[in-house]
């Protein structure tokens, strides 16, 4: 009897215990869809997670109206955001009229900053030293990421010694992709600096007189593989990723992301695709950073900046900040108009893609107005020189 009793018992526990875990799962499931509402790059795990190690107290809030929730949230981040974007707007004629002077001191400070965090030698690249085909290694994306297996022939596309270690440059212009650059007229003062980096591989052709055509080092983010040339599938589509690179001049390709899970298939089909025409590209030198990305990640949320991913841009001016004496940055502007003219995202995209692409910059992955309001303290400090003006009369 006593054993049928106990018996009893443990049924109206797990009972007990079933219900209590269904109704904590659907709690669960509800908060998660309200945090990704909030921001849709966390979820309750590691929103939580990552708060507490903020030291920051967390009080979920009673949900009693999803639909009111979201809502509220929606305006709430809307009006944030357009307070934000409104207020940098209004100092871009402050940033154009600003009677600029080089900064050396502060350049400097800037630099001794960063430094404080990373490692220099390990954002510009890895080399061959650094990795063994087959090998299990971490790459970039964080210290908690899974290893990744490294691709056979990478080692051999690798440099040998680090780039740029023992390189000082005087004058460096950062081009980015931004529409502000169209008629701009600054292609010959970008192409007059000693040193030149571009992103995302953006076309020079047809926009000389505005982008200039000298180039260093370009990045090339992985999607521009799958999205530009098809992820190479047909021969069509890989002699024209071969001419556009060879069409580019002496340069390094610099990827800097490696190991995300989304982009892995991709780069081994880019190191596969070198590997075979390295022969006829003797012109590109392949380049990773290696796995630096969270402290770097803590430099810019210590700057207030705190996004899901800092954008190449800001990735390549602290990088060109670190090698050069005076750095001037062209094409930096987040915005769809420019003195009330309106402009597209990128310089040689058709206009018609505007508002996708802002929509898609602001709020997935890239906080680009702090960025750009980070940059213009920069300009003012006489640290960057931050070019927004036309470069014709000068």
């Amino acid at each position: 009897m006593r054993a049928f009793e106990r018996y009893l018992a443990l049924l109206a526990m797990s009972t007990c215990m079933c219900i209590v875990l269904t109704y904590m799962h659907s709690w669960i499931g509800t908060v998660e869809e309200h945090l990704r509402s909030v921001d849709p790059s966390m979820g309750f795990i590691s929103t939580l997670k990552s708060r507490t190690l903020l030291g920051e107290q967390i009080s979920i809030p009673k949900i009693t109206n999803t639909k009111e929730f979201k809502e509220d949230v929606n305006e709430e981040l809307d009006e944030e955001d357009s307070m934000l974007i409104a207020e940098v707007k209004a100092d871009v004629e402050d940033v154009i009229s600003y009677p600029w002077q080089p900064n050396h001191t502060a350049a400097v400070s800037k630099r001794e900053e960063m430094l404080s965090y990373f490692n220099l030698l390990k954002v510009l690249t890895m080399t061959s030293d650094d990795v063994t085909s087959g090998h299990l290694a971490r790459f970039y994306s964080a210290k908690s990421k899974r290893i990744v297996s490294v691709p056979g022939g990478m080692h051999d596309l690798l440099p040998k010694r680090q780039l740029f270690r023992k390189n000082r440059y005087k004058k460096c212009s950062l081009v980015g992709n931004s529409g502000v650059l169209l008629q701009s007229g600054c292609g010959k003062n970008i192409d007059q600096s000693d040193f030149v980096v571009r992103c995302n591989f953006a076309t020079m052709k047809g926009f000389e007189k505005d982008v200039g055509t000298k180039v260093d080092v370009v990045t090339f983010n992985p999607s521009i593989l799958r999205n530009n040339y098809n992820s190479l599938l047909t021969e069509k589509d890989r002699l024209q990723f071969k001419n556009d690179l060879i069409g580019y001049g002496n340069f390094v390709l610099w990827v800097p992301v490696f190991s995300d899970h989304a982009v892995s298939a991709t780069i081994r089909t880019l190191i596969d695709f070198l590997g075979k025409n390295k022969d006829d590209l003797t012109n590109v030198q392949l380049a990773f950073p290696g796995n630096v990305l969270p402290d770097i990640e803590e430099f810019w949320f210590s700057k207030d900046i705190d996004e899901e991913r800092i954008s190449t841009g800001l990735l390549m001016y602290m990088i060109s900040s670190l090698l050069c004496d005076e750095l001037h940055l062209y094409g930096f502007y987040p915005f769809p108009e420019f003195r009330n003219k309106q402009i597209p995202y990128h310089y040689y995209q058709s206009m018609n893609r505007t508002a996708e692409n802002y929509d898609f910059g602001y709020m997935k992955v890239h906080r680009l107005p702090d960025e750009f309001a980070y940059l213009t303290k920069l300009h003012k400090e006489g640290a960057i020189k931050l070019h927004l003006e036309t470069c014709s009369a000068k």
